[in-house]
This record gives C-alpha cells, structure tokens and sequence, in this order.
C-alpha cells in the first residue's frame, strides 16, 4: 500500500511538473502562443506504437476577448460542449458530462480553438506515418508549419482540422521521451530567434525529473478512432449529429475490428 501511494505521490508530482513546464514555456515566450501539448509514446490497445497526450497547457486567445458572437457561433459552442461531454462520458464510463452540471473543462462560451485543445486529450496518432506530432517523433526533427492554407494542405488530419478551427501555426518539437506542440491562432513565422524556443523545450523536458510513462494504454487506440469520426462532423454539426454520438462510435468500433 505504502509503495502504491508513493507511485501514486510520484505521478502527481510528475504531472505537475510537466504542466508547470508547459506553462513556463507559454507564459514566457513573446510570441503570442494559444496552447501547449505534451505526447508521449504508448502502445495502443493493439501493439502499435503511438503518440498520446501526457499533459497541456491553454492560455487562450486574448485577442478574442469582446467580440460580439453571433447566434450561429453560440449554437455551434454549444453543440460541441455537448459533443465533448458526450465523448468523455463514453470512453471514459461516466455519467453524461455535456450538462455543464460536473467539473470538466466545458465552459459554456467554448470557442473553436479551445474545443480542438480539449478534444487532443483523446487523440492519439501512429508514430510512423502518422500526424505532424508523429512525423517530428520519428525523425527527432522540428516542424513549423504557418497559415491557413499551408495548415489546410497538409496530409495530416489533425492539422487540417486545427486550421478549420482557427489554427495560424503549428509547431511540434521533439525530445528524448515525447514531442511538444505549440499552436497559435496568429502566424508566428519561423526565424534565427526562435531557435531558441527549441532550445528552451529540449532544456525543460530533457531534465531528470520527468519520468515519462512506459505502461501500455489499453482504450486509446478506441478513443483515436472515435475521436476521428466525431471531428469530421465539427465544421458542419447539427443537433441530430451531438444526439446520434452513440452511433458514430458504435460505426467507429466497428471498423477497428
């Protein structure tokens, strides 16, 4: 029991650690970053070798503050508060969590880009092959990626998916256990001073005190697809959609068979 409580003691410590990090990175830099994640390698329920998330960190965008919203925005927010709470409800074997009743991050003025942070907590990508964080594991190699329609172009779903909602930049950047993505609804380009943004990632997560996880994940190859199947209904969803989530997943689970 004793020993139970000290991994456990040890995790919360490392958790901590890992979010006080993301933070630093955020808060600190002078561009103006919305969000940070951190993926670690897993294995999926499968075998296969994958990217999950581990930690994260949402500032925000502070350039959306006080803008009028219209009745068209207000619904869709609300939809995809619902859509979320009913995804977490089911991966996770809880009660519904759409009702704004229980303590989840599902505010009732979500906007887009806050909803595609959010929902990276049940995504996972295969290492080799995969989305733009897998692809800067695999070849311990930086992406930076800036605007709308270099976002849109790529082959990759999630980043396709970040700029349909509001994503400008993406950046992921690996390290020895994992990769950190950085994501901005302004276009931070590339140049000589952000070298040291990289640097400054290798510095923090590179440091003994993080112990990254090394346990497989039995759901999160489940939670990949279903979470895959629900995204594709984001840009145009409709009531019937967030009512008919059971069915998406079931569809979903079918085709991981």
């Amino acid at each position: 029991m004793a020993l139970m409580q000290s991994q456990s003691s040890m995790e919360l410590l490392n958790q901590e650690t890992m979010q006080h990090h993301l933070q630093t990175l955020i808060e600190g830099a002078h561009e103006n970053w919305t969000y940070a994640i951190l993926w670690e390698p897993l294995y999926d329920y499968s075998g296969s070798f994958i990217l999950g998330w581990s930690n994260g960190y949402y500032r925000g965008n502070n350039n959306s503050n006080g803008k009028a919203k219209t009745k068209k925005v207000v619904v869709e927010q609300e939809l995809r508060k619902k859509a979320l709470g009913k995804l977490y409800s089911v991966i996770c074997g809880v009660s519904d969590m759409s009702n704004g009743d229980d303590e989840i991050v599902l505010e009732d003025d979500l906007p887009n880009i806050e909803w595609f942070f959010n929902s990276s907590m049940f995504y996972s990508s295969i290492i080799r092959g995969g989305d733009l964080p897998s692809h800067a594991f695999f070849n311990s190699s930086p992406i930076w990626v800036v605007g709308s329609d270099q976002l849109a172009g790529l082959p990759c779903g999630r980043a396709s998916q970040g700029q349909s909602l509001g994503l400008q930049t993406m950046v992921c950047i690996p390290w020895a256990n994992g990769v950190v993505e950085l994501g901005s609804t302004d276009a931070i380009f590339h140049c000589e001073d952000q070298m040291d943004l990289i640097k400054k990632v290798r510095v923090l997560f590179n440091s003994n005190s993080l112990q990254m996880s090394s346990l497989p994940i039995t759901e999160q190859g489940k939670s990949d697809h279903i979470l895959r199947s629900v995204l594709a209904t984001t840009n145009n969803l409709h009531a019937k959609d967030v009512d008919n989530i059971s069915n998406i997943i079931a569809r979903s689970g079918k085709r991981t068979l």
